[in-house]
């Protein structure tokens, strides 16, 4: 647990560095920024997920802290529109940006929204305003706010900023607390990690644990995102009969050595299920 702690300290000294570049060109720079609000997204991430069916967010990353290296050899822009190609069950792409831990890059992003005809996630450490409006230049449709690493005051208004120049956000929870206080932004897509962050331990039953605990009517009209431990139809079916409609797969989908023959699957059992 020590070694996973470490990781994640260091992707936060990491972030901060970055931060000082970033804050040098949005903290003082109002053209720039104003340039950002001229053309702001338009909240195509909710509006792509459909509450009658299933909606997956297939996720693009080459590596990740617990496995190592998943996919060394992905090709974004080719993954990409192959997902495109599903759209059936296909709702969004999620895009890891994070380079050290999780080998991503800015410029990923821009390549999947090149090729790409549904919403884009940026997935990353997020925790300054400059992050924020990093992301609407690099053509993001909604960005990753974790519960875990901020404090309630800055996830508000981190949140609201967001809102305020047209990204959809997805607040990420690992616990009933921090789904909580996620339901308190006033969000709504709310994701529910199964993998903890400072441990990398996979409980497939921690999303069931927190929405069973959860104030139902809080959560109607909130959008939820089950993330990580998704790897099957049964627990997709299981989960949809909660009312979770969305689900990001990404090591699963890295992992294929056919992703065309596992997604014609997962579309085909989707459909026999009637989950699509």
């Amino acid at each position: 647990m020590e070694d996973m702690l470490k990781y994640l300290q260091e992707i936060l000294r990491n972030k901060k560095r970055e931060i000082k570049t970033l804050e040098e060109r949005y903290g003082s720079n109002k053209s720039r920024i104003n340039k950002t609000l001229e053309n702001p997204c338009s909240f195509n991430f909710i509006k792509n997920m459909d509450a009658g069916r299933v909606n997956i967010i297939a996720e693009l990353k080459k590596a990740s802290p617990s496995k190592g290296m998943i996919n060394n050899w992905l090709d974004i822009e080719k993954t990409a529109i192959l997902y495109n190609k599903y759209k059936s069950f296909i709702s969004a792409i999620s895009v890891i940006t994070e380079p050290v831990h999780f080998k991503g890059n800015n410029r990923f992003l821009k390549i999947v929204k090149n090729v790409s005809a549904v919403p884009v996630l940026r997935k990353d450490f997020i925790f300054h305003e400059s992050q924020v409006y990093e992301s609407v230049d690099m053509g993001a449709d909604a960005i990753l706010l974790i519960c875990s690493i901020l404090g309630q005051k800055k996830l508000n208004r981190l949140y609201n900023l967001a809102k305020n120049i047209g990204l959809d956000v997805l607040v990420e929870a690992h616990s009933a607390e921090e789904f909580r206080r996620a339901c308190d932004t006033g969000a709504r897509l709310l994701g529910v990690n199964n993998r903890y962050l400072k441990n990398m331990e996979v409980n497939p039953d921690n999303i069931k644990d927190i929405l069973r605990q959860a104030d139902t009517s809080g959560i109607k009209d909130r959008i939820i995102i089950c993330e990580s431990a998704v790897q099957d139809i049964k627990y997709i079916k299981e989960l949809y009969s909660m009312g979770v409609r969305g689900f990001l797969i990404g090591s699963y989908f890295m992992q294929s050595k056919n992703l065309k023959y596992d997604l014609d699957k997962m579309e085909s059992e989707l459909k026999r299920e009637g989950l699509i």
